[in-house]
């Protein structure tokens, strides 16, 4: 086993929500080569190591601070006024490194034995094949799309379904193997996070060792023998749920920076026609009181899935299908609400919002992006917890 110690103790969340604030900066003086790029600029991504946030999911064992997803969530709402598509290169990457320690320690020691900040993207759909080998393993084919951050990553996480499953077998399963084994596919031409570098990787028979695969059910349920293995209990976390938890750390971050945008913004600004500023204007003010009060309520609600996540920790126990399906829409109502917000207020926010140069023209594309994701479908979210609301089972197995 290689274990990579840490240099100094462990900061503590507060400090590395410090870090992550004090590159903003930097972030924010290469959002502009980002989006021209559409993947994270080289300067940003060394900023990210540099401040050491890709160790906060990482295991103690390799030099990582292993903290939670409350610090998890809430740095990458703190990079958003930085470089949204910053944030949301972390959130995925960081996650990422979180779902690795949950396989076998042969894998971790391989992969993350000799670096705490390796990286790696993925896809967790299981968009492609996998073909069971004589003697262990799989060989995987495919198309995978989404991959944030592929660009800068060593490694890739991927789904996928069995050719060959039977009811013994688990029809799908999630692999690790190094990127340079497949194709980047440059396809990411898009509405919003142009700057996340979300293209696809071609694999053509690539093969994948057992230690480094794990069928999707395990994985997804938190009780996976590498999840056990740690002293903490940030691997044990429900996975669908703790990974709809960080995506709303962008999303919250994207609502409150579109909201301070456009209050600053018509503090001063004069009406075009009639004297006086666009701030005496009432229904500038109704908009503002009312995506004020849905962000604040997000925050709220996120902050009560924080403390039901730190509860599930503390005791050491999994989280049972009513938590997980009350906190899955709970999140994905935060993360619809605060889309509202961001909509209501780009709709008065005048001509000149229009421009690329505008924050709020890239806060309105970024967030309606953002909230497409899989993870927290606001539809699926709603019809999952009905169903249990009124007797049924939830009617999927991803909660």
């Amino acid at each position: 086993m290689t274990v990579q110690p840490m240099s100094h103790q462990a900061p503590t969340s507060d400090e590395v929500i410090e870090r992550a604030e004090e590159i903003i900066p930097i972030l924010q003086s290469n959002a502009a080569q980002s989006e021209a790029l559409r993947y994270l600029a080289p300067d940003s991504m060394a900023a990210l190591k540099e401040a050491g946030v890709f160790r906060i999911m990482q295991s103690r064992q390799y030099g990582g601070y292993e903290m939670d997803l409350r610090t998890f969530q809430r740095v990458a709402a703190a990079l958003v006024p930085g470089d949204p598509a910053a944030a949301w290169v972390f959130m995925v990457l960081a996650a990422h490194t979180w779902m690795m320690n949950m396989f076998p320690e042969e894998a971790g020691d391989e992969i993350a034995g000799s670096d705490p900040d390796v990286l790696i993207a993925g896809t967790l759909a299981p968009q492609g094949k996998a073909e069971p080998v004589e003697g262990g393993g799989f060989r995987l084919s495919g198309r995978w799309q989404f991959a944030s951050g592929c660009d800068h990553a060593t490694w890739i996480l991927v789904g996928a379904t069995q050719t060959t499953s039977t009811r013994e077998d688990p029809k799908h399963v999630h692999t690790l193997l190094p990127i340079s084994e497949g194709t980047i596919d440059d396809t990411w031409h898009v509405l919003g996070l142009r700057g996340t570098g979300s293209k696809d990787v071609l694999l053509d028979n690539v093969y994948v060792p057992p230690h480094r695969v794990v069928p999707t059910g395990t994985l997804f349920g938190g009780r996976s023998d590498g999840a056990l293995r740690h002293p903490t209990s940030l691997y044990l976390m429900p996975l669908i749920t703790g990974l709809a938890f960080g995506l709303s750390g962008p999303v919250l971050g994207l609502a409150r920076a579109s909201l301070d945008a456009f209050v600053e913004r018509n503090r001063l600004r004069e009406t075009m026609y009639v004297p006086g500023s666009k701030a005496r204007n009432v229904g500038i003010q109704l908009r503002v009181a009312e995506s004020a009060a849905e962000i604040r309520s997000a925050e709220l609600m996120l902050r009560d899935a924080a403390d039901s996540f730190d509860a599930l920790a503390v005791e050491r126990r999994p989280a049972d299908v009513d938590l997980r399906v009350r906190l899955k829409w709970q999140i994905a109502y935060c993360i619809q609400i605060c889309r509202r917000s961001v909509e209501r207020i780009y709709a008065a926010a005048g001509a000149h919002s229009v421009y690329e140069r505008s924050p709020l023209q890239t806060y309105f594309r970024d967030i309606n992006v953002a909230t497409h994701h899989a993870t927290v479908d606001f539809d699926g979210a709603m019809e999952v917890y009905g169903r249990t609301a009124l007797g049924l089972d939830p009617g999927t197995p991803l909660v």
